[in-house]
This record gives C-alpha cells, structure tokens and sequence, in this order.
C-alpha cells in the first residue's frame, strides 16, 4: 500500500460544505470582548494572574520562521463566501491564491487553474465519498509549500478539483492548529 493510499485511509470523509465551529475556551475567570478576545476578570472572581490554556508546540509537518512558533497566528479575512472565511494562500513560496477555509474538508482542495499555474503533476486519482453519499474522483499531487500567516506546510498532498472555482484549505494543512474565526481574521493556535 503506497503513501497516499495510506492517507486517504486515515481520511474518513472529505466534505465540499463548510462546518460551524465554535470558538476556543480560555481558562479562568475572563469574558470576550467584541472582537472575540478574552479579557481577565479574575479581580471580581478572586484570581489572579489569567492565562491561556494555549501553548507552543513542534509540528515537524509546519515551519514556523527562526524555528520560533508565536502563539497564535492571525490571518486576515478577505471576504466571505456563503459565510465561509476567504484567506490569502501562498504555494510555492511564490504563487498567492485566494482560498475557503473549509473546517470540514480534510483535504487541501485546489482548482484545475490552480493546478495549471503551479504546473502540479498528478500522481494518481482517489475517490472520495462527500457527505451527501455522493463520490467524487479527485487526482492527487504533492506541492512543495504552503503557507498562510506565517504557518508553512511542506511537501503537503491536495487535491485537485475537477469543477470548483475556488481551492479550500482544509485539515491536512492546520490539523496541528485550533482555529478561532472572528469577525474579520482567523486565529490558529498551536495545539
């Protein structure tokens, strides 16, 4: 059994509709602010000293810059389609392309005009099953790098479709990351 049949294997579905998630949970006495961030209240609960539960971490899939992760990376929101999140991502170092953040794909997803301009070479066809039972044949490559807010995958697997008009990123890129989607970013923090 080769790599990618692995994979897809360990991959239970790959969905093209975009989930609801909620906001992660700080520790401590704290209340949100309206731009969703965590404000210490610990004086009127009698704590002290609010912090997060979050914590940095080494993934040896994502390059972090200096070899020093942040704890949080915050990615801008270009615009919302369907009341999905569209963000700026980078392939190759080079090529910039506007993609859903789809918390329910478990698949990078690139357009064919993607895979055109990043010259990709598919290295074999998968079938995957979509929540709506329904199968779809996608070819599968392999791309040097992507990278988004300072968070870089190499050698990532995506797929590439055969009829969408924009490319979704999905887990295989952030797995290692709990997302926060906020008004006009979205936040990724190190598990």
């Amino acid at each position: 059994m080769n790599k990618i049949s692995k994979l897809i294997l360990l991959s239970i579905s790959f969905s093209l509709i975009p989930y609801h998630i909620s906001a992660q949970q700080e520790s401590g006495c704290f209340m949100l602010d309206s731009n969703g961030n965590p404000r210490d209240l610990g004086h009127l609960c009698g704590e002290s000293n609010f912090k997060s539960r979050t914590q940095s971490i080494t993934n040896p899939r994502q390059v972090a810059p200096n070899n020093s992760e942040p704890d949080v990376f915050v990615v801008p929101i270009k615009r919302r389609e369907g009341g999905t999140p569209v963000i700026e991502v980078k392939f190759n170092d080079r090529y910039v392309f506007e993609m859903l953040v789809d918390t329910g794909a478990t698949w990078t997803v690139i357009t064919n005009q993607m895979a055109k301009t990043l010259k990709v070479k598919p290295q074999q066809s998968l079938t995957f099953q979509t929540p709506s039972s329904s199968s779809v044949e996608f070819d599968i490559a392999q791309v040097p790098s992507v990278a988004t807010g300072g968070m870089v995958s190499e050698d990532l697997y995506i797929a590439i479709a055969p009829s969408l008009e924009i490319g979704l990123l999905g887990q295989n890129f952030y797995q290692m990351y709990d997302i926060t989607i906020k008004y006009g970013v979205i936040e990724f923090r190190p598990r």
